[in-house]
């Protein structure tokens, strides 16, 4: 069966144009990269757009993607970052052009069960926030490296850096991060990902 063959097998059968290992490979990554996206961008048809762009990506570079460790995942989640980042900066200026717009009547909100889910979202886009504060370069270490939970080595082979240059960045970038969340009252592990399945931060 072709979902049991490597990562590595099937990019070279895709790179040289068989469309069924390609649609393989979007199978088997699909909603690892749909999951990282929604941490970051927290709207699902945001993420759906970022995982449609994330594989036209893919597509696009395919002689330049990197295998890591046998995987293609810790490249695709590197390509996530970047989308992400140009998804969240359109976000805001959408978002300052909105304010600019005379606000319409407030209405009382009957719905005052939902506090403890606001709270959380407000939470996550707070750790979303402090994330997306970071230098580009540290903000991808840190979201292969802490949100991912992808090992030093690997996050290091999927941005093309060397391992040194990484531990350098997520000690600096973990520094940052604790002083924004601490002056916020959130926990670092709050940087853990929401899926039980994909561990957790310590």
């Amino acid at each position: 069966m072709r979902e049991d063959e490597s990562d590595a097998t099937l990019w070279l059968e895709a790179v040289s144009g068989t469309e069924r290992a390609f649609v393989v490979i979007f199978d088997r990554y699909r909603t690892r990269v749909f999951r990282a996206a929604y941490r970051r961008v927290l709207d699902v048809t945001q993420a759906e757009d970022a995982v449609a762009i994330v594989f036209l990506e893919a597509w696009r570079l395919r002689k330049r993607v990197r295998i890591v460790d046998g995987s293609l995942l810790p490249w695709l989640l590197a390509v996530t970052t970047h989308v992400t980042s140009n998804l969240s900066r359109s976000q805001r200026r959408y978002a300052r052009m909105v304010a600019q717009l005379p606000s319409p009547d407030q209405h009382e909100n009957p719905f005052v069960d939902v506090d403890e889910r606001i709270d959380g979202h407000d939470r996550r886009r707070t750790v979303a926030a402090a994330i997306m504060s970071l230098a580009p370069r540290d903000r991808a270490v840190v979201e292969l490296c802490l949100v991912e939970e992808l090992p030093l080595a690997d996050a290091a082979a999927a941005l093309d850096l060397p391992l040194g240059t990484v531990k350098s960045r997520l000690h600096r970038a973990r520094a940052q991060l604790r002083t924004k969340l601490e002056a916020a009252d959130i926990s670092m592990q709050s940087l853990a990902p929401n899926n039980p399945e994909e561990g957790s931060l310590t």
